[in-house]
């Protein structure tokens, strides 16, 4: 697989039907280095169990459940200085939107809000969504912010009533190496 990486990685998952590639991409932070957190949104929890991601992860997950601890930690701002790096993964057009109208509304979107020092969207979406200006204005505020993208990729869509496009999550091995770039360009503090 390479180099080792180092660092620390907040893989955010939003809620799209890709969240079930997610676990491999996970599995494969950790084997190239990375310290390894997850978080995940109520409607990320739709498509995958809590309990598949913390399984890849090797630790709990984040959700809104956990948001606020009896100890009065505040997780959003936790996780957004412990992270080096918040990989959004899968990136939904709803997870785009939401953080650049700056909503913070659920403990990923907070998080971002929260001063995430690098954030790497990895987008997953239908081809018409991805192409749609709205995303793509979206998309583009983003970049301005310093944000970067890994994909989408050319491909199969989950939906068999659909042709191939643009819109399919990029592969484990483009994101870890997007992750790598990310961290080696612009490396942690």
């Amino acid at each position: 697989m390479g180099e080792k990486g180092s660092g620390r990685v907040l893989v955010a998952v939003t809620g799209g039907i890709a969240a079930y590639k997610i676990p491999g991409v996970i599995r494969r932070l950790r084997e190239a280095g990375y310290e390894v957190e997850v978080a995940a949104t109520p409607s990320a929890l739709r498509f995958i169990p809590e309990e598949t991601l913390a399984v890849a992860a090797g630790r709990r997950v984040h959700t809104d459940e956990t948001w606020w601890e009896e100890s009065g930690r505040i997780e959003h701002i936790t996780l957004a200085r412990w992270a080096d790096l918040v990989l959004v993964a899968p990136a939904t057009a709803d997870a785009l939107a939401r953080a650049a109208i700056g909503l913070g509304d659920d403990l990923v979107s907070a998080t971002i809000l929260a001063g995430a020092r690098r954030v790497l969207w990895a987008p997953a979406m239908n081809p018409e969504m991805w192409q749609n200006p709205a995303t793509a204005r979206n998309v583009e505020t983003l970049k301005g912010w310093g944000h970067r993208f890994v994909g989408p990729e050319e491909g199969a869509m989950a939906s068999t009533e659909e042709e191939p496009g643009l819109g399919r999550l990029a592969g484990e091995e483009a994101i870890v190496a997007a992750v790598r770039k990310t961290l080696a360009e612009d490396p942690p503090p």
